[in-house]
């Protein structure tokens, strides 16, 4: 039996093998343009970064500091390498 409040993305936005500042201005654009409440973005584990994860840090920090609620998704939405955002 399936969740009943289970929610689906309006999109999904793939930042994985993105640069900080590439990802920042594809957020940036999706907050200016307020089309969407509900973001899976995709940022992927970091286990081919050669210093660790950088994008997933990255975009949790980005999301928190402008208020906006987040969680990981599940296993079979991508798990630790993908969020699942709320937009206002």
């Amino acid at each position: 039996m399936g969740n009943k409040y289970q929610q689906t993305p309006e999109i999904e936005i793939d930042l994985h093998g993105y640069t900080s500042r590439g990802a920042e201005e594809i957020l940036d654009s999706l907050i200016r343009e307020g089309k969407h409440r509900h973001v899976r973005i995709i940022v992927g584990k970091g286990n081919n970064s050669a210093n660790g994860p950088v994008l997933p840090n990255f975009v949790r920090n980005y999301l928190t500091a402008r208020g906006i609620h987040y969680n990981q998704s599940k296993i079979q939405d991508g798990g630790e390498g993908a969020l699942e955002a709320f937009f206002k």
